[in-house]
């Protein structure tokens, strides 16, 4: 019997590879024969995922982040394509500031140096309007710019300019969701309360970015799209790379499947265990686990911290690792990988 691990990180515990290390020990000892892929959305950590498929490192330099400091920013060789993962200039472990006072901005600076920007694992909430204000757009409060903009200066913006200096970049990006930017289950209401994100602000956002989003799409005489599916991948930056920018839109786990080859090894095996901190409604909506789950065939179990769907049916059978995972995340895993472990080895 053919058996695939398929592990993604558990945010803030566990990264894939430790994942991995953690189910390899248990099934040694149970005489479990099985094949071990760490796998990404294509957002934070996505970096050092794609080099253990053979992805080489094509710059390593300083960059300044959202926050000002300065980073070392790695850069890969993806089939002639030089990739950046911009949760390593905007990511959510950065910096401990409230997101209202963090833009994308930092972005403009290597734009133009890269080929393709993952999202995803960002802190920010801005809709990309900070990226924007570098590229030819003034945001103005009256006849008054306003410089670098923030979230918390979006009630101050009541006009948009568009300079001459604005222009269109051909690149590609990786969206790590189908969430779009505004609606019903929208980027703030989603992934929000992950960035420390209030009700108020929530609200306060949802308010103003669709505001300043009707300023811009009348300044450029542009039907621009917020609500759109995968607008809303790290904080919105996506709509604005995207719909105003004009970025061809990819999905992170497709181009991950597809360039590691894994898409066609999926079906190769009749059990597939698929591993994350917390499956939950955006797992099923462009994440790489609910992408691998839709296209197995065979018998499919759940292994990780918390599974939080509507839909047990989904899985064959779910190991969580519940409130010991809080406590001590590598043994609450060995402990469900050891009962999975019983169950598959029967």
């Amino acid at each position: 019997m053919r058996i695939a691990v398929f592990a993604d990180k558990f945010s803030g515990t566990l990264t894939s590879d430790e994942v991995i290390g953690e189910i390899k020990k248990i099934f040694k000892y149970n005489n479990i024969k099985s094949s071990f892929f760490p796998v990404t959305d294509g957002g934070e950590n996505s970096t050092e995922i794609f080099k253990e498929y053979g992805f080489e490192t094509q710059q390593m330099s300083m960059k300044q982040d959202f926050s000002g400091k300065w980073l070392p920013v790695e850069t890969l060789k993806v089939n002639k394509n030089i990739y950046i993962e911009t949760s390593q200039l905007i990511g959510i472990k950065n910096t401990n500031d409230l997101s209202l006072d963090l833009n994308t901005s930092c972005l403009a600076k290597i734009i133009e140096d890269v080929d393709i920007l993952s999202m995803g694992g960002s802190r920010t909430n801005d809709a990309g309007i900070g990226l924007l204000s570098k590229m030819g757009i003034d945001f103005l409060n009256n006849e008054d710019v306003i410089e670098d903009p923030k979230p918390k200066d979006f009630k101050l913006i009541n006009n948009i300019k568009i300079n001459e200096s604005f222009k269109k970049v051909n690149k590609k990006v990786l969206i790590d969701t189908n969430i779009p930017l505004l609606g019903d289950n929208n980027a703030f209401k989603v992934f929000g309360p992950q960035k420390g994100l209030a009700n108020s602000e929530i609200k306060f956002l949802e308010k103003n970015v669709e505001r300043i989003l009707n300023l811009l799409s009348n300044e450029m005489d542009n039907s621009l799209d917020p609500f759109k599916e995968g607008t809303g991948a790290s904080g919105g930056l996506s709509f604005a790379l995207g719909e105003v920018l004009g970025c061809e839109i990819i999905s992170g786990p497709q181009f991950f499947l597809n360039e590691t080859k894994l898409l066609n090894k999926i079906n190769d095996f009749e059990i597939a265990i698929l591993c994350e901190g917390k499956f939950d409604f955006s797992s099923m909506n462009g994440k790489v686990l609910g992408e691998i789950l839709k296209l197995h065939t065979g018998k499919t179990y759940f292994l990780g911290g918390k599974f939080d769907y509507n839909d047990e049916n989904i899985f064959t059978d779910i190991f969580e690792l519940g409130n010991k995972g809080m406590k001590n995340s590598k043994k609450a895993l060995r402990d469900s990988a050891y009962t999975l472990a019983k169950k598959i080895g029967k």
